[in-house]
């Protein structure tokens, strides 16, 4: 399974940042960066879902700083990088205007990387933006 690593990934990050402080760490930049680029045009700079593009669109963006709390106060790690990477279908999500970043970041590694090693990737860049969402939580 495709996410297999990613949720593995992430629940080790998680400990790791669980035991290192009780603070949450600051949000990794090029995950910041990568929101500020190619998703605040729909989301919002500040992730509420009014930015620029989002009146043209069919279906108003989500506000990306409650799902924590619309997911009873725990963020959804892994259903948002399933989201984000797209890649795989997601049932009940219905229509999709959102673009498919885990294609998107595939495209961006290349041929520098084997297959393996561009799923790593992909992950990587997925969980940059993840950890930069939770950040935003209120």
């Amino acid at each position: 399974m495709r996410y297999s690593t990613f949720a593995l990934g992430g629940a080790l990050a998680l400990s790791i940042l669980g035991t290192a402080s009780a603070q949450a760490p600051p949000p990794p930049q090029r995950g910041a960066d990568f929101y500020r680029a190619a998703c605040a045009q729909c989301h919002g700079d500040d992730g509420k879902g009014a930015g620029p593009v989002a009146p043209s669109l069919t279906a108003k963006p989500t506000d990306l700083t409650t799902l924590a709390r619309r997911n009873n106060g725990a963020f959804p790690f892994v259903r948002v990088g399933q989201i984000i990477d797209g890649r795989e279908a997601i049932m009940l999500h219905g229509g999709r205007e959102m673009p498919f970043w885990g294609q998107m970041f595939g495209f961006e590694a290349g041929d520098r990387y084997g297959s393996r090693m561009r799923d790593v990737y992909v992950q990587g860049r997925v969980y940059e933006l993840v950890l930069y969402l939770n950040s935003i939580q209120q």
